[in-house]
């Protein structure tokens, strides 16, 4: 395995909330362990990463696809030098990433920018 050029953070809110946390560690084992494995890829390669895996959603906003079967996490995320903030995550139900989740994660990004509220992966 490559060396990692990215530090992938969760954001946590002032009150210490990780949204993406707690979606993460309420989907199934098996999607954690592919969820997890994504990560590290996402580390090694950042935005070179195959866009069926993730790609650039608009107002510096990207997100990592972690897709099994008829399941679709989407975790949303942004760069910040050589860390990825991952800011929050839902299923997506519907064909495009909904407005307000990218406007979720330019908020937490701000919020982390202004206050450096991370987690460690």
């Amino acid at each position: 395995m490559n060396e990692a050029k990215y530090r992938v953070y969760f954001y946590r809110s002032e009150g210490g909330k990780c949204q993406a946390c707690d979606y993460a560690r309420a989907m199934d084992i098996n999607h954690q362990a592919k969820a997890k494995r994504w990560f590290k890829a996402l580390a090694e390669v950042g935005p070179e990463l195959p866009d069926e895996y993730g790609k650039y959603l608009r107002d510096g906003v990207w997100e990592l696809r972690v897709i099994i079967l008829h399941h679709q996490h989407r975790f949303l995320y942004s760069y910040w030098k050589d860390f990825i903030v991952v800011t929050n995550a839902f299923l997506k139900k519907s064909a495009a990433v909904p407005d307000a989740e990218i406007e979720k994660s330019r908020k937490a990004m701000a919020d982390w920018l202004a206050r450096r509220g991370w987690e460690d992966l």
